[in-house]
């Protein structure tokens, strides 16, 4: 039997939670502030672990956490949960030792599971742990991106070698630059360099030796290195540098080989993060047309203009989006860009007569993706738009449901049409 902590000012949520846990098998003690979880704390229960809001009346849920991880709990793992997401948050919580990360309204089963996760570590024999152990803003709310600012907290937490991997335009340099300012080197400089086919060995080093000890060296382009040069890198790390390496490696459009050898691979990826391209997080696509308009003339977008951005693969990825919304707003009539200001392969629809193999010669992930898509659009039309009834023909929750919707950017009043709504 487990008994979980569960730290929320409001009743409901605490009832809530309590019962979806009590029917999974565990034992739950409720708080409704950092006091009262204090004094829980000091009692004899024995906690397996605990469940804590950010925004309580008397301070933050992350004020205990970071109690937890420097006293006697410190083995405690700690579920963080908030309604209100945001990366600046998440990043924090996962630097500071958080197990995972939840956001309001709970997806039950996903909690639960997460819950049965936290326990499981809880109750891991050391000796098994350790062998399982063995340009543009980074913006974004959606599934994917929710993860990444998830990676990027515990990154920043640690010391270990990071490599970020991602498209072109995806927003790597960006991930590495976040990791760096959360982290406890973000007094030190951090020392950015660029490598291509060109940069022999003798170079390599040359660049090197900028890195100062105590701060970050962010290596971006290894995966264009000959193998030569590849090697010198990987002997170079073998000599144990006094900074902390974080490298970018650019993936073919489509494609997860990481073309790095071997011997260079495992000593750079101790750590990694891929960067999702900006098709797989299209609900992403109104936030980072928001900021792309700042300091332009425009000053907002039609329904139907961003209706067409969000529909678009964008092989270029946010950095693509970016170049067309300020070109847009340098075309458009007057301050609301609309659909005669996008490029023509934007402003057309895809034509309904696709054939019905539309998937096939895709890579599996974007070939899902569109599945997903897919899916979705047919349940709420054949739904009438009622997503209750939508959840059940998918044979899904419902917050997954609004989770999906979210992340592939349908509408809220047109329910079977991607749009930026």
């Amino acid at each position: 039997m487990s008994t979980v902590l569960i730290v929320d000012d409001e009743k409901g949520i605490r009832l809530g939670l309590a019962t979806a846990l009590a029917r999974v098998g565990h034992t739950t003690v409720a708080a409704a502030s950092l006091a009262e979880a204090r004094t829980r704390l000091e009692e004899p229960n024995t906690f397996d672990c605990a469940l804590v809001d950010i925004r309580l009346k008397d301070g933050s849920g992350l004020e205990l956490l970071r109690e937890l991880r420097t006293g006697k709990h410190r083995d405690l793992p700690v579920i963080v949960a908030t309604a209100y997401d945001d990366g600046e948050r998440t990043i924090e919580a996962m630097r500071d030792g958080a197990f995972d990360y939840l956001t309001k309204p709970f997806d039950l089963q996903r909690l639960v599971a997460t819950v049965a996760r936290a326990i499981k570590q809880r109750h891991t024999p050391p000796a098994a742990a350790a062998a399982h152990a063995e340009s543009t803003p980074l913006v974004g709310r959606s599934a994917a991106m929710h993860a990444v600012w998830k990676l990027i907290g515990r990154a920043a937490g640690s010391q270990a070698p990071v490599l970020v991997k991602g498209e072109p335009g995806a927003g790597k340099e960006l991930v590495a630059r976040a990791i760096h300012e959360y982290s406890s080197r973000a007094g030190e400089p951090l020392v950015v360099v660029r490598v291509d086919p060109s940069t022999d060995a003798a170079e390599l080093r040359g660049l090197f030796a900028g890195a100062r000890a105590g701060g970050t060296l962010l290596v971006d382009g290894a995966g264009e290195l000959t193998p030569a040069a590849q090697g010198a890198f990987a002997t170079w790390l073998s000599e144990s540098p006094p900074v902390r390496v974080i490298t970018l490696v650019r993936l073919a459009p489509g494609s997860l080989e990481v073309p790095l050898i071997a011997e260079l691979y495992y000593q750079l990826a101790v750590l990694e993060i891929a960067v999702p391209p900006l098709r797989e997080r299209r609900s992403d696509v109104p936030l980072l047309v928001s900021r792309a308009i700042m300091g332009t003339r425009a000053r907002a977008i039609s329904e139907e203009a961003m209706a067409a951005l969000v529909r678009h693969d964008w092989p270029g990825n946010v950095r693509e989006l970016f170049l067309v919304v300020r070109r847009a707003a340098e075309m458009c009539h007057g301050e609301v860009i609309d659909e005669g200001a996008l490029p023509p392969e934007l402003a057309t629809p895809a034509s309904p007569t696709e054939p019905t193999n539309r998937y096939l010669g895709l890579p599996l992930r974007e070939a899902v993706a569109r599945l997903e898509r897919d899916l979705l659009a047919s349940a709420l039309q054949r739904a009438d738009g009622n997503r209750t009834l939508a959840a059940k023909l998918l044979g899904i929750p419902r917050p997954q449901l609004y989770a999906k919707l979210e992340e592939h950017g349908f509408s809220e009043k047109r329910s079977g049409t991607p749009s930026g709504k």
